[in-house]
């Protein structure tokens, strides 16, 4: 089966959650309704504390100003949008960058001995943009495979999941369970995640979120094969309601999209004298997708 690629033609306002985000166990979605979807085995992840909820929607309160669903260009290459989002009554704050890699690069950055916040990624590197990766475990390895600058880390999830990866210069988003990952050392990046939420702009069905709401992070491309990274801010969303949202939403154009770490790892910084547009992760992570300017 081919790599899923995008196709031209279809192709804090509220209070913030400190805690790690260990979604239910990765459930493999099915290929096709009504099949129901196998249950895999759960990598171990890193420690959690308990998840504090404000569970009101935004509905009565005004759009936080800035908040207005319009893209801005804060480098070459990087469009910035904050956006109020509204998935199954539940309403959130999202902050999400849009990534032309033919004018920007785009790498996998890992270093499990010193992990850091996502601001302090960013300072550290002089990188235009950081956005949290992929899950870990207590010792900060990572529980899926990673590559970076050519490098892999870690194992492939196998029969769950999903992988983002850059192979000369070209951004893939391949759902692990119709198309496992094989061995290609033309991969120069690459982070997994889990579960995979929309492929070919559909949501996919049962994913097992047991309802818990939490702070998130996604990598999608859009129909112009463009990256995109985003945040949630305000911990009202599940992996349902985020999948939802995606799928649906004409402002982002989402052909395919697959979910990062959360919670307490979640963070998206920007570099360039926005730190007003950014929020930092909780705690800090050995491993981030970083954008440079060139």
């Amino acid at each position: 089966m081919p790599l899923l690629r995008p196709t031209c033609a279809a192709l804090v306002v509220g209070l913030l959650v400190a805690c790690g985000d260990a979604s239910a166990p990765p459930a493999a979605p099915p290929a096709a309704p009504p099949a129901a979807p196998p249950v895999f085995p759960s990598p171990v992840i890193h420690a959690t504390r308990p998840v504090i909820v404000v569970t009101h929607t935004l509905a009565s309160m005004a759009t936080p100003p800035g908040y207005d669903g319009r893209w801005r260009t804060v480098a070459p290459g990087i469009d910035l949008m904050r956006l109020q989002g509204r998935s199954n009554d539940f309403d959130e704050l999202l902050i999400v960058a849009r990534v032309d890699v033919k004018l920007a690069d785009l790498r996998v950055l890992y270093d499990p001995q010193a992990p850091r916040t996502a601001r302090d990624w960013q300072a550290d590197t002089g990188a235009a943009l950081v956005v949290n990766g992929g899950f870990f475990d207590e010792s900060n390895r990572t529980t899926g495979l990673l590559i970076s600058d050519g490098q892999p880390f870690g194992r492939s999830y196998r029969g769950f999941g999903g992988m983002f990866s850059l192979r000369a210069g070209q951004p893939l988003l391949q759902w692990l369970r119709t198309h496992p990952y094989r061995f290609d050392p033309a991969i120069e990046q690459a982070v997994q995640g889990f579960p995979m939420l929309v492929v070919a702009e559909q949501r996919i069905e049962g994913i097992a979120d047991n309802g818990q709401r939490n702070r998130r992070t996604f990598i999608a491309l859009d129909r112009d094969g463009r990256v995109l990274l985003g945040v949630t801010q305000i911990a009202q969303w599940t992996l349902t309601d985020l999948a939802d949202f995606l799928a649906a939403s004409p402002a982002l154009g989402v052909v395919h999209a697959l979910n990062l770490d959360g919670g307490a790892s979640s963070g998206l910084w920007l570099g360039g004298g926005y730190d007003h547009l950014s929020m930092n992760s909780f705690d800090p992570v050995p491993a981030v997708i970083a954008i440079f300017g060139r």
